[in-house]
């Protein structure tokens, strides 16, 4: 992730259509807790153009360097992959929209119709369900 994908004034971070599968622009709106992780980040990495520079090299921190931290704090059947399928279980589970969730997610509708017509992007809606996500992430710390 790039620190021009990152607009701390709108609190969103906007990947443009290239880095995307589906190649269409995935907004995502900023829970307090990136919002402040980001603000961080950006005072320890300066000008760097990657918000998670990779370490020995140029670029960006890789998922296997994700995976092996990760294997690293002991959670080693656990990918960061993973994080998706727990964000989507449980924010169903919560009864979030599940049009809300799979826009999060950047999946795209499987209805060719509505997908063709509703270009909503629901960002108020997911930012706060991207709060409550957050504030159950923090939970788990205690």
């Amino acid at each position: 992730m790039k620190w021009d994908y990152v607009d701390f004034e709108a609190r969103t971070i906007t990947f443009p259509k290239e880095m995307m599968k589906k190649k269409r622009i995935h907004i995502v709106p900023m829970s307090d807790q990136v919002f402040n992780i980001l603000q961080e980040q950006r005072s320890l990495v300066g000008n760097r153009e990657y918000v998670f520079p990779a370490i020995y090299q140029d670029g960006m921190l890789s998922a296997t360097t994700m995976n092996k931290m990760l294997d690293y704090i002991g959670l080693s059947d656990v990918t960061a992959h993973d994080f998706r399928a727990t964000a989507s279980t449980l924010l169903n589970e919560k009864d979030y929209d599940d049009k809300w969730i799979e826009k999060q997610l950047a999946h795209a509708d499987g209805n060719k119709t509505r997908a063709t017509y509703n270009h909503a992007k629901y960002l108020e809606s997911r930012r706060k369900m991207l709060q409550d996500w957050a504030d159950i992430v923090d939970s788990w710390k205690d």
